[in-house]
């Protein structure tokens, strides 16, 4: 008879996202990868997730909320946090208006540090900054609801009238080994709603347009 000790798996936070965006049928990131975002990219990339980089976070916004409009799903835009979370937002306001189902996810400063203003890198209370903005707006502060704070994004993004949504989550629980207890899952998915309704006609082509439109000369 052995004593042997079962192992311990240990997952980052950036697999915890990545892990419940496929759960929940999301294959492609609009991003400008950046510190602290760069790993997550990175990672993303090697998990299968297709990466589509631009150079300003306002058009990978405006990709991503087309994006969702097109093939009804979340568009999913990948933004650093404060100035690139900013320059995402002109698009997940937009996204909102006209009803395209997209999520803003971000880097963030530590929650604490903002509050007590003590000088944080890239200090910025971005949660209270996107709520008039968009749909619903999320602040994930530990490792074990990650997966709940994305599909609850995906969910608020695609149910009802589709609308933007965002999701920052903080450097302590994104890039630092997390070991998933036995009573929790990892990762959530929620059920999506049969058909999301659109306020603008859906085009006929539309699913054929978004294939077809990463490859056109």
């Amino acid at each position: 008879m052995t004593n042997a000790t079962p192992s311990t798996e240990q997952i980052d936070g950036f697999h915890l996202v990545i892990d419940a965006l496929k759960l929940n049928g999301i294959d492609t990131i609009f991003a400008l990868p950046g510190i602290p975002i760069t790993d997550l990219t990175r990672k993303a990339q090697a998990e299968g997730i297709r990466m589509i980089s631009f150079r300003h976070e306002q058009h990978a916004g405006n990709a991503a909320a087309a994006a969702g409009f097109l093939t009804q799903k979340p568009g999913i835009c990948l933004t650093v946090s404060a100035p690139g979370f900013l320059n995402g937002l002109t698009a997940l306001a937009n996204a909102t208006t006209n009803c395209f189902p997209m999520i803003l996810i971000s880097g963030s400063s530590e929650r604490e540090i903002v509050d007590l203003q003590q000088g944080d890198y890239e200090e910025m209370d971005q949660l209270a900054i996107a709520k008039p903005l968009c749909k619903a707006a999320f602040r994930v502060l530990h490792a074990e609801d990650i997966g709940v704070g994305i599909a609850r994004a995906i969910r608020s993004a695609v149910s009802g009238l589709p609308a933007a949504c965002t999701s920052t989550c903080r450097p302590s629980c994104s890039a630092s080994p997390w070991t998933p207890q036995p009573a929790r899952n990892r990762s959530s998915r929620l059920s999506m709603p049969h058909r999301a309704r659109f306020l603008h006609p859906m085009p006929s082509n539309a699913h054929w347009t978004c294939s077809r439109a990463p490859n056109a000369p």
